[in-house]
């Protein structure tokens, strides 16, 4: 087991915040059981293990140098090209603007490879080796793409064959041997930022009759990944899978290289842009590593949105610190050709997730970069805290990185099915989200991730930077933490807890303010209008009364038990 590096000390509590989750203990110097309210809070750590970009790169350059050199002649002009039509550009284009429910962004379409690759195939090129091998390679383009993906099926390949997928460019993945990848004869290779690609296969001699017969795959579909995202049109500039300021980002979206990122910054290396096939679509969301309070060892935890993932995908391929080279500086490749680092990982395993608070927390199938950072959490509500700041990295246009800052706006409205408390509502501060940001942890003033990006509740969803008609909505972590607990604090006792009684002077913990006998989040007295330390708020004209009424979906048999004075059919509506 390894010891981690961790960030930060290990409690932190912030004042003024709604109760949502506790737990009830008896104390056994008392007759009676006294409440504590419990909130956990973990701090950053730093990832022990994983490549350096410079080490990964190195890798795949050296990959490169060796297996070009085995590619025959004559293989450029032979093989496969597959174009994507008119209607494929079209589901490239981004959907209508939907506040009441979120979606990933398509960046690519899968297309099918007819006739299918069966085995070494005549329309590739041969090249007999003198130890009695082999060399038999295939070329694959798709014109106009940003990138490609193959998918490989029925691989079964002898214990003196391998596979590899290459460009002209530098980039080369495998080898691919046994049964695949997954291990079970069907996987897709990593993606190429290029429109041609080509496979290799090397066989070492002697080559018998049976080993031929032995060897068996069919590359039957290529994914063909955009050049430029949201816009159908593929983009002018043949260097970048992206461009900033990107193709169709909006003029408010802000370089997260530009300035200061506040408390955002650990996330600079925590949050990674992932792209995965699913159907006939390649689609992208951003996700972040998350920190768990096991000190002992280190689960690459990844924290996403529902909406973009709720099932385990072997293909998911993730791009940690995509970042322009300086502020609106040159644009990073998928893979690293000019100052970006490479594909980091592959697969995904998903622990928890569900539909109400939109999340998805899992695990990486591969070690994140050194260097990387496990954000630290909280499970502290937030969402009834009026003002306070959120921050946040995400990648929006499947580009680089960009920095957003929101405030919580406990007065915006609400949109159906979203009610506050399971999601955070916040106004645009500083730059904004787009499609690709979905599923982005939102960090709060103390670097701690509260949340996960659902998207836009308003009247004009269309125009990110129209912050006086739009709400920002996360996906709060404090409403579903119950579900993620067993995965973040896996041994239980992590963080610290807010006891319901104090000295007038005491700092609760050292973040809190006792006031009147009571921790300022904890229950009353005293309660303030506006003050988070009641579930539901205060009633209006009593300080010191905290509201009785029912939250969201709350049994109800009349409006007034209800905190939105809305009772229907026998169940509280809204909040």
């Amino acid at each position: 087991m390894t010891r981690r590096n961790t960030l930060g000390s290990l409690c932190m509590l912030l004042a003024s915040m709604p109760i949502l989750f506790s737990s009830a203990v008896l104390a056994a110097d008392t007759p009676e059981a006294v409440v504590k309210k419990v909130y956990k809070s973990v701090p950053a750590e730093r990832a022990v293990g994983g490549m350096t970009a410079e080490a990964r790169l190195a890798e795949i350059a050296q990959l490169h140098e060796q297996v070009s050199a085995l590619v025959p002649r004559g293989v450029a002009a032979a093989g496969v090209s597959v174009e994507i039509s008119d209607q494929d550009r079209q589901n490239l284009a981004p959907p209508l603007a939907n506040p009441a429910g979120g979606a990933p962004m398509r960046i690519g379409v899968v297309k099918s490879v007819a006739p299918a690759v069966v085995g070494i195939d005549h329309r590739g090129v041969m090249q007999e080796d003198a130890d009695g091998g082999f060399v038999w390679a295939i070329s694959f383009s798709s014109p106009d793409a940003g990138a490609i993906r193959l998918h490989v099926a029925n691989f079964s390949l002898t214990h003196n064959a391998k596979m590899y997928f290459l460009d002209q460019a530098g980039n080369a993945f495998g080898p691919y041997e046994a049964q695949g990848r997954n291990n079970n004869g069907d996987f897709w290779t990593r993606s190429i930022p290029s429109d041609t690609g080509t496979i290799l296969l090397r066989v070492d001699g002697p080559v018998s009759d049976q080993d031929r017969r032995n060897i068996s795959f069919v590359i039957d579909k290529i994914a063909h990944i955009s050049k430029a995202g949201r816009n159908p049109n593929p983009m002018p500039d043949p260097q970048s899978h992206d461009s900033w300021p990107c193709a169709d980002n909006a003029s408010c979206v802000v370089d997260a290289n530009c300035g200061s990122v506040g408390p955002a910054a650990p996330a600079k290396d925590a949050i990674a842009k992932y792209e995965w096939i699913q159907g006939p679509f390649v689609n992208t969301c951003t996700g972040g590593l998350i920190a768990d309070t096991d000190s002992g060892s280190q689960r690459a935890l990844f924290l996403t949105a529902n909406h973009c993932l709720s099932k385990n995908q072997s293909n998911m391929e993730t791009w940690f610190n995509y970042e322009t080279s300086g502020c609106n500086g040159t644009c990073p490749h998928n893979i690293l050709t000019g100052g970006a680092p490479p594909s980091d990982t592959i697969g995904f395993t998903v622990l928890a997730s569900g539909r109400d608070g939109d999340f998805t927390l899992g695990e990486l199938n591969q070690a994140p970069p050194a260097g990387a950072v496990f954000l630290g959490w909280t499970n502290t509500p937030i969402a009834f805290t009026n003002g306070a700041d959120l921050h946040r990295i995400s990648n929006p246009n499947f580009g680089p990185q960009a920095y957003s800052m929101h405030d919580v706006d406990t007065g915006a409205g609400t949109c159906n099915g979203l009610p506050r408390g399971e999601m955070i509502y916040s106004n645009d501060a500083v730059g904004a989200t787009m499609g690709g940001s979905s599923g982005s942890p939102v960090v709060n003033s103390s670097s701690q991730i509260v949340g996960q990006l659902f998207g836009c509740c308003g009247f004009n969803c269309g125009d990110v930077c129209d912050s006086g008609s739009n709400s920002t909505i996360d996906g709060a972590l404090a409403h579903y933490f119950a579900n993620v607990e067993p995965f973040l604090d896996p041994q239980g006792g992590g963080g610290c807890s807010t006891d319901p009684e104090c000295d007038d002077g005491d700092a609760c913990n050292g973040a809190e303010t006792c006031v009147g006998g009571s921790c300022q989040n904890g229950t009353p007295p005293p309660c303030q209008n506006g003050d988070g330390c009641c579930p539901s708020g205060c009633n209006t004209g009593n300080d010191d009364d905290c509201v009785s009424c029912g939250a969201n979906k709350a049994p109800c048999t009349q409006n007034s038990d209800c905190c939105s004075n809305n009772c229907k059919n026998g169940s509280c509506r809204g909040n």
